[in-house]
């Protein structure tokens, strides 16, 4: 393996906790935005915006530029009982066996590590290209902040994505995405006398990220309560008073919980459903989700319920919106081609929301997925509606920048890049709809548990990329 001499590594983890003290959920990126203006003041950089909040810090120098890309915001999940607040507090990290991780939330390693990869960069680059690190925001929350960039915002004619989360691929595709919801109105009814009141509640699921995880088995927390409470629904006088589950759009859901009443006088009947019907849950997914655990108990007597159309509507919903792999590619190997999530189910002032995101490399395959999620949604009551989505990038295998990429990975890793396209939905998609004739490559660090506070930065693997970046910079 060549090494960068000097090595810009200390540099990188310098940099990467400073953002980590930094508070940055999607929509709320002031923060992080303010650093980063003054960082390019203090270092002598210029700096454009754009009216989504974007921005370009540039270090002069000779054209065509290189410009470095990554997100601003993170996904923003904790475990249960953890108290930090996102919108305050600083990341904790800690290091165990050569991984960072967080203290119980998401690391934001996705993408705070691109951030620092590509500040690093900037300060040590010594060549004659002009560099341009065009950061963006709202990523996680639909990729709008990409979608925004116009041709002209950076002048490169090269760009390097810094949001890949494996140190063995170089990435030149992704799928495109789209998010279909549903909503429901809350009407209520009384709950009548006699009746025994529950919390059920399936929580420790592994979730993870909805396109890189997708074909992994994991269990969805929204389809499991989903299939408890249609099954109790069927044999009990039965009235939901609340139901959540899922967290992000692009998370599996990892927790899922209801509060329900049925007749006192089956209390015990309850429990022993429950107890069957985790046994067989157990039975079926346990070695895949070793820390799945289920909770029951008694609540307080609640006043109103659901009505009975709106209570059937949204579990029939939960239970028949698909989840999981609808088609392999059928011409790359191993690679899921479209896919789709039952992301969550929240309340909404007076609204239940069920929201779904289907992801394909095939336009086509991708539209008709979500109009037929669409479909069910509205069979099941809801006022459903599409979003506008982001394109795929579509791979170009022959391009001068990634055989230039492939090089240098041989170089610094003394083996074979992996190129692949991904199922996850990168921001390169939306920059090559844009500015066609930009060349575009993504790679990044190992990551693992992205979108969950399983999240882990592998720390070797972060200080080859930091040399790989350097060395590639030096051979564009």
């Amino acid at each position: 393996m060549r090494t960068i001499t000097p090595p810009i590594a200390p540099l990188v983890w310098q940099l990467f906790a400073e953002i980590c003290q930094i508070p940055r959920p999607s929509g709320k990126e002031e923060k992080i935005m303010q650093y980063l203006a003054d960082f390019a003041l203090k270092h002598g950089f210029l700096t454009r915006t754009d009216s989504a909040g974007n921005m370009v810090l540039i270090k002069p120098g000779k054209q065509p530029a290189i410009a470095l890309q990554a997100h601003t915001d993170m996904v923003c999940e904790k475990r249960t009982g953890c108290a930090h607040n996102f919108e305050t507090d600083a990341i904790e990290t800690t290091i165990t066996n050569g991984w960072m991780h967080a203290n119980g939330t998401t690391l934001g390693a996705d993408n705070g590590i691109g951030m620092a990869l590509a500040l690093a960069a900037m300060l040590s680059y010594q060549g004659h290209r002009q560099l341009e690190g065009l950061f963006t925001v709202a990523e996680e929350t639909g990729l709008s902040g990409a979608a925004a960039v116009t041709s002209g915002f950076i002048s490169a004619n090269t760009l390097l994505n810094l949001d890949s989360e494996d140190e063995n691929e170089l990435i030149v595709g992704c799928a495109g995405g789209i998010e279909t919801v549903g909503h429901w109105t809350i009407n209520e009814v009384n709950v009548p006398e006699g009746m025994f009141f529950i919390e059920v509640t399936i929580k420790g699921l592994l979730g993870g990220h909805s396109g890189s995880d997708i074909h992994q088995p994991r269990a969805n927390a929204n389809k499991l309560l989903a299939q408890f409470l249609q099954q109790t629904a069927q044999k009990y006088p039965f009235y939901l008073c609340r139901i959540e589950g899922g967290g992000l759009h692009n998370a599996i859901a990892r927790e899922a919980k209801a509060l329900f009443a049925i007749p006192y006088a089956h209390r015990e009947h309850i429990r022993i459903d429950w107890n069957i019907y985790t046994a067989e849950v157990e039975d079926q997914w346990l070695q895949n989700e070793p820390k799945m655990r289920f909770e029951l108990s008694s609540r307080p007597k609640q006043e109103k319920a659901f009505e009975e159309s709106l209570t059937r509507g949204i579990i029939d919903a939960l239970c028949q919106c698909p989840h999981g792999v609808i088609a392999m590619s059928k011409t790359l190997q191993g690679v899921v081609e479209t896919s789709t999530n039952l992301a969550s189910i929240k309340q909404v002032d007076n609204q239940l929301v069920i929201t779904t995101s289907q992801r394909s490399s095939c336009e086509d395959d991708l539209n008709a997925l979500a109009f037929n999620v669409y479909t069910l949604l509205t069979e099941c009551g809801a006022v459903a509606g599409i979003s506008n989505g982001y394109p795929a990038w579509q791979p170009k295998f022959d391009s001068e920048l990634l055989q230039t990429a492939k090089q240098v990975y041989r170089q610094v890793f003394d083996k074979e890049a992996e190129v692949k396209i991904i199922h996850a939905g990168l921001e390169c998609g939306l920059f090559s709809k844009s500015m066609p004739s930009l060349q575009l490559i993504s790679f990044g660090p190992t990551l693992t548990g992205v979108h969950s506070p399983d999240e882990r930065l592998h720390v070797a693997s972060t200080e080859k990329v930091a040399d790989y970046l350097m060395l590639l910079l030096e051979n564009l």
